[in-house]
């Protein structure tokens, strides 16, 4: 009986190598190059020539463009650790020439999950500020309290009771009783709800493409945008970005807010209207927000958010969990072992072209 087909694979993505374990007797050799090693991209003319006798690409930041895809000839199938492929691959060149393209979707939804309850924490509990105002200035440090005067001064289980200190200027409300809503409601916008929760929360989601059962099930209930709006006590956008989702929440959303209600962004900052925002905050008609995105990415020196103390600001890292890597490996590995094995895997971008593939055409027959 014949040895079974091995491929030449490149690799540029952040890749765990044990990963290929699982599929190892079908690799003739792997090669790591580009961002997942150096941490900067391969030129257009230095991927190319990496490719010269490569059946498989494994990438991520990598521009696999309509000349990458065309000329390298040996190319059979591209897997892009992404959860937008079309974001680092030309998906119509790569479908225009039969090649079938992997990635993974909800890769960092656990990733953006946490760190998105972290910005909730944060902004509603004023963690940022006050580390900022203790470490970095002498605002909670070199004062006097008219409570700690004497003896007082040993009493270490109290900051002090002044209505100017701390303890008053600084409370924020619990997350335990509050509603949650969640604008959109895909791996990520189930991950906030799992931990919504544990965190004894209710939840609400506006998603105009999943049923009410299948939020039901995950102990959500459905909800129309506006009613979140007016009802939740934090605002989570974890939408995707669509012609149907630009400017989502806008003004009128804003106006309908409660005044203690926070709003969070972790997702893409086109999902928002940041004027409207801007002057929502300004005028301190809700609690505050909570950005970890931007319409102009490094956030310009001269941002208006930047001077507001109701709003905390983190410079796009809600998916940069060291373990998403981790997660991505698994899942490529996962969809390969499918490809060699004949079957059409489900985390494939272009379904189209997998009956014209190698893979499909060399599958035992059922």
């Amino acid at each position: 009986m014949p040895d079974k087909e091995k491929y030449r694979v490149l690799v540029t993505a952040r890749f765990e190598r044990k990963a290929f374990d699982p599929v190892a007797n079908r690799i003739a050799g792997t090669s790591f190059l580009g961002f997942g090693v150096t941490s900067r991209t391969l030129t257009e003319d230095a991927l190319i020539d990496a490719l010269d006798g490569v059946d498989i690409l494994i990438s991520e930041f990598e521009p696999v463009t309509q000349r990458v895809v065309s000329v390298s000839r040996d190319l059979k199938l591209i897997a892009c650790c992404r959860t937008g492929p079309e974001a680092s691959v030309d998906i119509g060149a790569a479908t225009h020439r039969g090649i079938p393209v992997l990635y993974t979707p909800g890769r960092n939804a656990v990733s953006v999950a946490e760190f998105t309850f972290g910005m909730m924490i944060n902004v509603s509990r004023h963690c940022a500020e006050v580390h900022h105002l203790l470490k970095y200035t002498e605002e909670l440090t070199r004062v006097a309290y008219s409570d700690k005067p004497g003896d007082r001064r040993e009493i270490t289980s109290e900051w002090s009771l002044d209505p100017e200190a701390p303890f008053n200027q600084f409370q924020g409300p619990e997350l335990s009783g509050k509603t949650l809503g969640i604008v959109g409601f895909g791996a990520i916008g189930r991950e906030l709800a799992l931990r919504a929760r544990a965190f004894s929360m209710e939840v609400l989601t506006y998603d105009p493409y999943v049923s009410e059962v299948s939020a039901n099930e995950a102990g959500v209930r459905t909800a129309g945008l506006t009613e979140i709006a007016s009802e939740a006590d934090f605002i989570v956008m974890a939408a995707k970005v669509t012609e149907e989702t630009r400017g989502l929440f806008s003004k009128d959303m804003f106006d309908r807010m409660k005044p203690s209600a926070y709003l969070i962004n972790s997702a893409r900052a086109a999902l928002v209207d940041y004027d409207a925002l801007l002057h929502t905050l300004t005028e301190e008609r809700i609690a505050g927000a909570a950005l970890d995105v931007f319409p102009e990415e490094p956030i310009p020196s001269d941002s208006p958010f930047r001077r507001l103390k109701n709003v905390v600001l983190t410079p796009h890292l809600a998916g940069a969990s060291i373990d998403i890597p981790r997660h991505h490996s698994r899942m490529v590995v996962e969809a390969l072992a499918e490809v060699f094995a004949g079957r059409r895997p489900a985390i494939l971008k272009n379904p189209e072209v997998w009956s014209r593939t190698l893979f499909a055409a060399r599958a035992k027959p059922e």
